[in-house]
Formats: structure tokens, sequence, C-alpha cells
């Protein structure tokens, strides 16, 4: 054995420790396997010994007997392997020592924080966090278990197959590319269809973006099914439509959630409202001259005009053919992109005869726009801005990747209404965003400013169109014939609203969140009247004011039933109150938000006694926040009722059972007309109404009509002015918060 081997040696250790250095930098910048350094380390010493088999051993044995010269090289060699040895191990105690590091922080704070973000639904931060530890501990169990906690693995497919998969927050417009299908790939979110929404796509060259707004168990619902995500050629011939799958379709909106389940072919729909642009193709090609697509016009008193006299409404502002928000026959300067608007039905459905289509049936419509609990997801982030906007410019989409199924423009569809009637979906620009998830209707003839509307192709072997296009009831009642209940009764129905006074045990859940500068929120939870239930309440509590404060407790409206999440409220809509100084408390009720359960699954009365009973309980967990109030040295015994929409409905049922609610709002409320058993029916409890009570109301209300709703509450309230007063606006279902807060607060203090 030669120097030139030792040299060679020393050469090689140094080169593999530079390179092993290199490495472990690179796996910290770059988040590479930790495991790529072992492979690396298993190469170094399969070098090592092949240098030793190739060169140091073959001298050895050809020499007899080693002389001086050879030792001091054999020395060397030892040497430098133990030099080398313990440098590697350098690198991986230093690597330990820096996992430890990571270790003592997942348990010490990146857990509960994982926990944190998990309990509120912000599982692709929770994910995140939880993979970044599991990347640098893959071992741990722990760190497995809250990998498990965010997220969710599942097998992902598609037709064809080699789609990009991409995943991104509702919030964001920045992709997080997975993987290409086939593939398992985790997906932040858990085994739930209704918990953690994402926007979810699948991309390939030559087909459209398969958009789909889901979750990670859905995803995984779709691969246990044994399904694929099939994606469309960009040749296809119906352009910027998106397929909807065939299946049971069941209506998950109020007032429709008793109709019967119908079970589709698969169809199209337009993925974009018609925009102004596509309508004036509809008009230079003579669409308003060509009776073949047109139906039989009625005016609004139900009588048959026509066609020229219907062609003679149907014009814009300058008097030409077109819609009433057009002028000289075309629309604004820059805004072909936009939602056409200010449609009558007639027109809506001669545009989609002409371009061959038809416009959806209520069913059609909503399963394209929801699948179930969305509408948290999609309304507030919506356009219900005000104005109108261009088709797609709010990024949240279905779960069908239909874009501005609620908001912007009002929809049309085919669905007649017992009152002659058809039905309107979605909502538009200037409506409140519980309209995304209400059905109401329109006589076919009104040209609203926000009227809209998509498109659908139905195939032709459809066997159920006749179902879907079912006729919608209108339920009608005279309120003024019922006849007060006596005090007999009353006490009989009374003593069902009643409970046993037994300590609330109050638990703090949430101490202090800021919202903002003027109020914070604090989760109470307290013990329920019934069942050995419990439920939260939602305290905004003012932050410039002094206590006592003045308690409003607040009965919300139905888009409460169809949510699943109360942690994300915040009291906004309601924040004149607490920069006026009064605590708002909104009590978790029985149905509502996580309390929900399938038996109570809409807002619409019926005369089970399931309905009834709920009715019962809501009271009962008003009274309980009460019995909470009373308890709190921080908040004033002088408490307020304040009630929107079906809130306000109910009210009725709430002031004549609960005696220590000093003064009621009822906003946009009015009476229900179908039958329900009488100790649930506000109707009942109307005439015994003793306290203050301020109606807000807009006259052109679609749930709650004027003349046959919201007048008879009003009238039949026994109470004489000024200790009753309406208020009506020049509006639907959502009349000037401005002007309403206004009112509120005055009604408050006088």
């Amino acid at each position: 054995m030669n120097n030139p081997i030792t040299k060679l040696l020393a050469s090689y250790f140094a080169g593999a420790f530079g390179l092993l250095q290199i490495v472990d930098i690179a796996i910290d910048r770059l988040s590479l396997p930790v495991e790529i350094l072992n492979y690396l380390l298993i190469l170094t010493v399969v070098g090592f010994v092949g240098i030793l088999t190739y060169s140091v051993f073959p001298s050895l044995i050809k020499a007899n007997k080693p002389d001086v010269k050879q030792k001091k090289s054999i020395i060397s060699i030892v040497v430098i392997v133990m030099i080398f040895t313990l440098s590697v191990s350098n690198i991986f105690l230093f690597r330990e020592s820096s996992l430890s590091d990571v270790r003592n922080e997942a348990y010490s704070s990146g857990f509960a924080l994982i926990d944190n973000l998990t309990e509120n639904e912000r599982y692709i931060e929770a994910y995140q966090l939880a993979n970044s530890y599991h990347e640098k501990l893959p071992k741990d169990s722990l760190v497995l278990k809250k990998l498990n906690q965010s997220s969710l693995e599942v097998n992902i497919n598609s037709k064809p197959e080699g789609a990009s998969i991409f995943y991104s927050d509702l919030d964001s417009d920045e992709w997080v590319f997975v993987g290409k299908t086939p593939t398992k790939a985790r997906i932040p979110g858990i085994n739930s269809g209704a918990r953690g929404y994402i926007k979810f796509k699948l991309a390939k060259e030559g087909y459209k973006d398969y958009l789909s707004l889901t979750t990670a168990g859905l995803i995984g619902r779709v691969s246990f099914n044994k399904e694929k995500y099939s994606l469309i050629p960009i040749s296809h011939k119906n352009t910027n439509m998106v397929q909807v799958p065939k299946g049971p379709t069941r209506l998950f909106v109020s007032e429709l959630g008793d109709l019967n389940i119908v079970n589709l072919e698969s169809y199209w729909i337009d993925k974009y409202e018609v925009t102004n642009e596509q309508y004036q193709s509809f008009i230079n090609a003579g669409g308003y001259k060509k009776r073949e697509y047109w139906d039989i016009i009625l005016n609004e008193d139900g009588n048959t005009i026509s066609w020229e006299q219907g062609m003679s409404i149907f014009v814009d502002k300058s008097g030409l053919n077109g819609p009433s928000t057009w002028t000289n026959g075309t629309y604004e300067v820059n805004k072909k992109d936009f939602p056409v608007l200010g449609i009558s039905w007639y027109e809506a459905r001669a545009y989609a005869k002409w371009a061959g289509k038809s416009l959806p049936t209520i069913y059609h419509w909503y399963k394209a726009a929801m699948f179930w609990g969305e509408s948290g997801a999609i309304s507030p982030r919506s356009n219900f801005s005000g104005s109108p906007s261009e088709v797609g410019k709010f990024s949240i989409f279905s779960s069908y990747g239909c874009y501005d199924m609620a908001g912007n423009a009002r929809e049309w569809g085919t669905n007649p209404h017992k009152n002659g009637n058809r039905s309107v979906m979605g909502g538009g620009y200037d409506d409140d965003t519980y309209y995304f998830t209400d059905n109401f209707s329109q006589h076919p003839i009104n040209r609203y400013k926000t009227n809209g509307f998509r498109c659908v192709i139905i195939p032709e072997n459809e066997t159920n169109l006749a179902s879907a296009d079912t006729l919608i009831q209108s339920y009608t009642r005279n309120f003024y014939s019922h006849k007060p209940i006596s005090d007999e009764v009353f006490n009989i129905y009374n003593g069902m609203f009643k409970y046993d006074k037994t300590p609330i045990n109050a638990t703090i859940i949430e101490d202090r969140i800021d919202i903002n500068d003027a109020w914070y929120k604090q989760v109470v939870e307290i013990d329920a009247a019934y069942n050995e239930e419990r439920f939260s309440l939602n305290i905004f509590i003012p932050k410039n004011e002094n206590p006592p404060f003045k308690t409003v407790v607040y009965v919300p409206g139905s888009g409460s039933i169809t949510s699943r999440n109360s942690k994300n409220l915040t009291g906004n809509r309601m924040g004149f109150l607490m920069r006026s100084g009064y605590a708002l408390i909104i009590p978790i009720y029985k149905g509502t938000y996580e309390r929900g359960y399938p038996e109570f699954p809409n807002y619409v009365e019926n005369k089970s006694k399931v309905y009834a009973d709920q009715m019962i309980m809501m009271v009962k967990d008003y009274s309980r926040a009460i019995d909470y109030v009373e308890e709190q040295d921080d908040l004033s015994n002088s408490v307020y009722y304040y009630g929107i929409s079906w809130g306000g409905m109910l009210g009725p049922l709430f002031l004549a059972n609960e005696s220590r609610i000093k003064k009621a709002v009822w906003q946009v409320a009015g009476l229900g007309a179908r039958e329900t058993r009488p100790e649930g029916n506000p109707l009942t409890f109307l005439s015994r109404i003793n306290k203050p009570v301020l109606m807000l109301n807009g006259i052109y209300d679609q749930y709650f009509p004027f003349e046959t709703s919201q007048k008879p509450m009003y009238d039949l309230l026994p109470l004489k002015e000024p200790m009753k007063k309406m208020i009506t606006y020049k509006s639907a279902h959502s009349p000037p918060a401005s002007q309403t807060s206004k009112e509120v607060l005055q009604w408050f203090r006088e």
C-alpha cells in the first residue's frame, strides 16, 4: 500500500462530507425528505468499501510483512475513517437536536394551534402546519394523528387520466398542486360532506377545467363509489356550460323542502348568467320580431294580451325592444360581460328558444347550485354588494362549477306558482344573502332591474320533467277570521313553555374574541331547560361603553337552520347595537346551526308534533338566555327582543310566553299561511301580547306579502298605537339597513 491511497481516501471522505453538508442544508431549505441523507450515507459507505476492496486490501495481501511506512498509512486510514465518522455523527446529532426542537414546538404549542384551527374549520392552515411537522417527524404517532385530524387521504381518478389536481382556499386564487390522476393524495379537511369546503380543480391540456366547491369527504366519496371525475373536451359543442350528473335531487331550500325527490337525467347548464353581449345577439337576430320564440303573454291581471301588446311592453328606456335597463336598444359601454338585467320571464324564455335551450326548473337550478349545505360558503362570497358585476368576477362557484348562482342577477325558472307567478332564484345584487336559499316568485311580466337568467339543455330522454316543473303551491289564509283563545286555553298552552328553575351551570368556552374596535365576542355554554341538553350563547359586548349593558336577545332568520357553523358569527349585521352600548346575545337555539337535526330540515310550518315541540324548545332556550342575563352584573335585566325574517315571524310565541321581555322589534316579519298545531303557531298567541312591538317591513316582500301576511299580523296585535308601530319601506324582504337600524335604536330607547 502506498501514500496515494491515503490521499485518495482523504479526498473521498472530504468530498463525501462536503456533499452530506450541502444535502443537509438543502433538505431544510427545500423541505426535501430526510431519507435522502440516509441514502447518501449508505452510498458513501458502499464507496468506501469499494475503495478498500479494490485498492487497500490488495496492497495488504501483496505485502508479506508491513513496514513502518505501511503501518503509518494504515494508521492514517483509520484516523481518516474516525474523523469522517465523527463528522457525520455531528451532522446527525445536530439534525436530531433540530428535530428535538421541532418536536418540542409541536408538543408545546403546535398541536394546540392545529386543534384551534380545525375547531374553526380552517383545515388548510391546520393541514399545512401538521404536514410541516410530519415531514420532519414522519414516525411520530402524535404528529400523524394531527395530520389525520386536519386532512383526509383519498384516491382521485379522472377520465381521461393524467389530469393535474389542485385545491385552493375559498378566499384565495392561489392553487396548490397535489399530483396527477390517478393518485392517492391528502386533501385538507375531514370526512364530512358539509365541513371544510375548498375549491377543487382538475386541469388537462385539451379539456375544460373541472371546478367544484367540495370537501375532502365528498372527494373521498367519489372514489368510494368507484366513480371518476369526467373532463369535457374544449372542442365540445356546449361552450361555457357544465354537465350535471344524473341522480335523485332533493331541494334543500326554504318553503320547498317538503317537495318530492325527483330523479333527473344528466343535463347541461350555463356556467355563467346570460350576458349583455349574448342577449344583444338575440336582438340583432330579430328575436323580438319572430313570434315563434314567444309564449302566450299574460298581463298582471292574468288576462291574455296580444303579441303586439307584449312587444310594446318589452322595451328599454328609449322605447326600443330590449331589457328595461338598456337604452337605445343596447347596453352600457364596457358592460358586455355583465349579466343582462331587467328581463321578464317571457323574454328569458324567448332567448332560450332562440339559443336551442330552455330555462331551468327549480330542481335543475338548485341541483347545479347546491349539493347540500354550501350556502354558508357561497352566499357571503357572492355579489350582494348593491351593484352588478361581470359574470364570474366573484371567484366562488358551486359544487358543479357554476358562477354567480347566488347574487348578481335573480334568475328565472320555469316552475309555475299557483298565484300565477314564476320561480325566480338565487337573489340579485341588491338582495340579502339568504335569498340564495329561499325560493320566491314574481309575475312573469315583471321586469325588475335585477331580473336575469341562465339556460339549460335537458335531454330528450328526461322522463321526470313534469315532476321537476311542478306547480308550486302558494298558501293563503284569512287571518282576520281567527278567534282569539280564552284565558283558560292560553294557560294550558302557556304551561307547555314553563320549566322548573334550575342552575344554568354556565361554562365559558371562549372568554374574549376581539371582533373589531367596538366590540368583542364571548361564548358561554349553559344548561337547556329540557332533555339534559346544553347550548351556547354568543355574547357580543361593547368595548367603549360602561356596564351594565342593556341586552338584546336575537332570534335569527331561516338561514340558521341550514347553516351548520356558528363559530363565524361576528354580530356585524347588528353592529349598530354594540356601538350604541347594547350587549347582543345570539343563542344557538334548538334546530339551528350545530344543533340542527333531520326531523327539522327547514322552517316550513306543518302540523307535526315535532314542529310544535321545536317552537317550544326555542322559546325555552330564549328564556334560559334571560336566566343567564339575570345572573350577570355586567348585563342589565332590561331585555329586548329582536327577530328578523323567521325570527320576526315567531315573535308572538316568545312575547306571549316570556314576560321578562321589555320591548320587541319584528323585522321583515309576517304570519305564515300553513297550518300548524295551535301550541306552535304564532297566530295562537298574537292576541296575548302586551309589550310594545315595532314592525319594520318591505311592502314588496316576496315571503310575507304586505296585504295578506304583514298587515294582518300588525292589525291583530291587541295593542294601541304608540304601543305598536309599523314602518314600511319600498323594498322587498331587505329594507335599507341604515334606516332600520335608526328605527330599532329609537324604539329601544323610548
